[in-house]
């Protein structure tokens, strides 16, 4: 795009300092009317620590994960926000000086063969910073690349990794997925080395966890999410092969270890949920995606909403520029219906949306099948995803193209829309969305509620911290 971008159009960059201050829940102010109904807690994750020990993480996914959260009740919000004090985090305060890699920052120094010996046994730093999981009373914060971190819901003060009672080895992925119908949460966990798999778990209503199968991987890969219905796993492996040693021996960043060989194709798992160690597993034309937002039945197919990327280089070298506000290319993620038949082992895509965006969500109370409500965050005009995240909350009607949206001026950044029911509604719209949103100009950050009927009437009202927190990921709503 050959032109000087708006000053607009770069400012949410001063989100990516260090979170100013840690607390516990301390009132907020409140501007707007808080709905009467709207009743619990909203937690969300993402880098806290964008910068340690005097060097600068050079990915948005690389931070040191920071859970903030508000809480709405009798009329008024309180908000806290804290570091998570993971084991790795700690080490390296302790020792000073950085001393791990992650996910797009290369580890400091030369090889280091103690370093290499634990990154091998899994033990590397794990940041949880990436999404919150509520199950069983507890809270957890999880990163795929190690076990959940859990949390104390009412302080956020760490707790400490957890494996679930002895079920996870290895690693968690960041985004487990809740049936309604059954209320069992399902997750994966991909395995690097021996032996290349993904593991399969489930977390059961009475607060049991336990894995279902480990179904074998061609080769080391990452795998960011997978879909669920109510009969069926979902998963996508990307034709993304990561060499190990470079990334072992410190010689890499992980990202930057990884190499997209399209050839090779997409692999469709279907996994049955009543025989997970039987699953249908097929190739179709390369695709890449971050994220799942919606997954159901349908006369013997199985139709999953996506953001869809033709590949995952492009996306993920705009991803590690947000980070420095370097954002200078279009992003190719768009919205599409993936249909799915079995039987003939093929895919095809339906695109939703013209405009580009991310972080698709459904209302997670709703049995999968009802699902015709997608909520995402989206770029208002193409200069707006050239230059930085997306700017627009939106509700859109996946069976009629209907939309609703609304966009925040003035620079703000809002982040993934969650929605919290109505007490008592049943419906998709029946509720209100709780986007955390950076403001430039104040440099701080606040909590906007806008009801899920009316989207772009605009916040209902807005409850606000005195400092900021860098650009968050994803979150979960819980009712009081």
């Amino acid at each position: 795009m050959n032109r000087v971008p708006l000053e607009s159009e770069r400012s949410w960059a001063s989100a990516f300092t260090n979170v100013s201050r840690e607390h516990g829940f301390e009132p907020l102010r409140v501007e707007g009317r808080l709905p009467e109904g709207l009743s619990g807690t909203c937690y969300r994750n993402g880098p806290g620590l964008v910068e340690l020990l005097g060097r600068r993480y050079a990915h948005w996914f690389d931070g040191d994960g920071a859970v903030s959260a508000v809480r709405f009740g009798e009329g008024g919000a309180t908000g806290a926000v804290r570091v998570l004090e993971t084991r790795g985090l700690l080490e390296e305060r302790e020792r000073g000086k950085p001393y791990w890699g992650a996910y797009g920052t290369k580890a400091p120094g030369f090889y280091n063969p103690v370093r290499t010996f634990r990154v091998a046994a899994g033990t590397s730093k794990n940041p949880a910073n990436t999404s919150v999981l509520a199950w069983d009373d507890r809270l957890l914060a999880l990163c795929e690349i190690g076990r959940p971190f859990e949390l104390d819901p009412e302080d956020l003060r760490s707790i400490g990794e957890t494996d679930l009672g002895g079920v996870v080895e290895r690693s968690f992925s960041a985004h487990p997925h809740r049936v309604a119908a059954s209320g069992y949460v399902f997750n994966l966990g991909t395995r690097i080395a021996r032996p290349r798999a993904v593991d399969l778990f489930a977390l059961r209503p009475d607060g049991t966890a336990g894995m279902l199968a480990q179904l074998p991987l061609p080769f080391d890969t990452m795998i960011h999410d997978f879909a669920v219905t109510d009969r069926h796993l979902v998963i996508f492996v990307a034709p993304l092969k990561l060499s190990l040693l470079p990334m072992m021996l410190g010689l890499k960043p992980f990202d930057r270890s990884l190499t997209w060989e399209a050839a090779r194709g997409t692999e469709i798992v279907v996994v049955p949920l009543d025989a997970p160690a039987s699953p249908k597993r097929f190739f179709v034309d390369a695709f890449w995606t971050w994220h799942v937002g919606n997954a159901f039945e349908r006369d013997g197919r199985i139709v999953v909403d996506v953001v869809r990327y033709d590949d995952f280089a492009a996306s993920n070298a705009w991803l590690s520029k947000i980070v420095d506000g370097a954002v200078d290319a279009d992003t190719d993620g768009f919205l599409a219906r993936a249909v799915i038949d079995p039987k003939a082992e093929s895919i095809a895509f339906e695109r939703l949306r013209d405009r580009t965006g991310e972080f698709p969500r459904v209302a997670p109370h709703v049995e999968a099948a009802s699902h015709q409500t997608l909520y995402w965050t989206e770029h208002s005009t193409k200069a707006v995803g050239h230059y930085g995240p997306p700017d627009t909350v939106v509700r859109l009607d996946v069976e009629t193209g209907d939309v609703d949206a609304f966009t925040f001026g003035g620079g703000h950044k809002p982040s993934e829309a969650v929605f919290a029911p109505r007490p008592g509604g049943e419906g998709e719209r029946d509720g209100w969305l709780i986007t955390q949103v950076y403001d430039p100009g104040a440099h701080a950050t606040y909590w906007a509620v806008l009801d899920a009927a009316h989207v772009s009437d605009g916040p209902v009202a807005t409850a606000h911290m005195d400092h900021h927190v860098p650009l968050s990921f994803h979150g979960t709503w819980v009712p009081r």
